[in-house]
């Protein structure tokens, strides 16, 4: 395809965060025209979002730090444009997207951007139903947002976004969480959109998934742009012989919660790995919480080395079972990486070896929430693991991981279950599935038109 109009350029662009002294991006020039896909991928924190950030106007604006170069909408350039005034022409999907969640229903959240927008009532309902069709989510449009799961609120914002129709997309993992349909339907739309005449800039580091649909590529090095991408390699992982699965840890039996049909019984048994499958929505992470004691089941029993933890609390759950859940900005409490890991009780030296194993150690004093969203699931996993469970929750931990960094996360689990530990996790990754080689749990489709609380 042949671009014709350039949309958005960047001049000698470069971002500092407030307290750093070298910048995150450096000398950034990028053009981007109508009706192309460009593919955006590096390392884990190497600047992929910060550009993205700085395209949208929320860095500076919003978070601070210092911006040099110049941006250009249709060869104007657009500095002093706030993001409001921004998102006229830029429509964004930040990797976060509790983050840009503004109402308490579904069906209000598409409403309301495209109020903004001044468009009519008539048109705006049109649009709403049509879009919830579109992406599967018209039973749930008059659910409250906390009822859906993570990769339906992923469909949701893309779905807002996609509806507002601006000339310009700006996409930082939009296939997180997303399972093959979500993610087959969303290269789909990207394509349309992009014959329609709308540029694309997508992040992802799953190059393979959107190769057959991206113009040009370009590469984060440690803040430059490069346009001469590395080949996907992923690093060795070492799995030795795991210990004889005979001592059961964990039991369900004929769980069920709220208006979900029957979870399958699960059996657990030390060293194991069990990997939650199964569409958006189908209950995985509702079966996580029911777990870790975060919710109590409606039917059934839970039995922890032998013992039903039902009358147990969330505290006393935890002395057995870490929980790393979806979203790790819910779990990070601490002042630096350092003190995250090193709590009370918990051994120094396994502490700094999960610092090091998960690439960490540089950043040890670093406030977590300066981390890009793949570093934060890493310390999480690490913050987890330093207290030694019996077993491990894993709730889509491996999204915003770069070939590196996933596979020395998996390394790390690995070593966690040949020391006895297990792990329940979720995944659409299927290289996870493949590298840990799980026994899985087929969760079965859950359309309900009202799902109770």
């Amino acid at each position: 395809m042949v671009a014709v109009v350039k949309l958005i350029e960047t001049v000698n662009l470069s971002f500092t965060h407030i307290g750093k002294t070298q910048p995150t991006i450096q000398d950034i020039n990028l053009e981007l025209s109508a009706g192309e896909i460009v593919f955006l991928g590096g390392a884990t924190g190497s600047g992929k979002s910060t550009l993205l950030n700085c395209l949208a106007g929320i860095s500076p604006h919003h978070i601070g730090g210092n911006l040099t170069g110049d941006i250009l909408y249709e060869n104007n350039s657009i500095l002093e444009l706030s993001v409001r005034e921004r998102s006229q022409y830029i429509g964004t999907i930040l990797q976060n997207v509790e983050t840009q969640i503004f109402t308490d229903k579904v069906i209000e959240e598409i409403i309301f951007g495209l109020e903004n927008l001044s468009i009519s009532p008539e048109i705006i309902s049109q649009l709403a139903h049509q879009k919830l069709q579109e992406f599967g989510l018209l039973p749930q449009g008059n659910w409250l947002i906390n009822q859906l799961s993570a990769g339906q609120k992923q469909r949701l914002i893309i779905a807002c976004v996609l509806a507002m129709n601006q000339p310009v997309l700006l996409l930082d993992e939009p296939f997180a969480y997303l399972d093959r349909a979500g993610s087959e339907l969303l290269k789909q739309l990207l394509v349309e959109r992009s014959h329609q005449g709308q540029a694309v800039l997508l992040i992802e580091h799953r190059r393979d998934l959107v190769t057959d649909i991206c113009d040009r590529a370009y590469y984060f090095d440690n803040g430059k742009l490069k346009s001469e991408i590395p080949p996907t390699f992923f690093p060795d992982i070492s799995v030795s012989e795991s210990p004889t699965l005979s001592n059961i840890i964990l039991q369900t039996h004929q769980l069920s919660w709220g208006g979900y049909p029957q979870f399958p019984d699960l059996q657990l048994h030390s060293g194991e790995i069990l990997l939650l499958q199964g569409e958006n929505g189908c209950g995985k992470t509702t079966l996580l919480k029911l777990l870790s004691g975060l919710i109590k089941p409606t039917t059934g029993n839970i039995e922890i080395c032998g013992q039903s933890i039902l009358k147990k609390s969330v505290v006393q759950i935890a002395k057995n079972i870490g929980f790393v859940l979806q979203n790790p900005n819910h779990q990070l409490f601490a002042e630096t990486v350092y003190q995250e890991v090193i709590q009370p009780n918990v051994s120094l030296q396994i502490a700094e070896e999960l610092l090091e194993n998960l690439n960490l150690k540089a950043l040890s004093q670093s406030h977590p929430q300066s981390l890009s969203q793949g570093q934060k699931r890493r310390l999480a996993l690490a913050a987890v693991l330093a207290r030694m469970p019996k077993i491990c929750l894993l709730d889509e931990i491996t999204v915003g991981q770069d070939p590196k960094s996933l596979a020395l996360m998996l390394q790390v689990l690995i070593n966690f279950t040949q020391k006895a530990g297990a792990l329940i996790l979720t995944s659409h990754d299927p290289q996870v599935a493949k590298y840990l080689q799980a026994k899985t749990c087929q969760l079965f489709p859950f359309h309900p038109l009202k799902k109770c609380l």
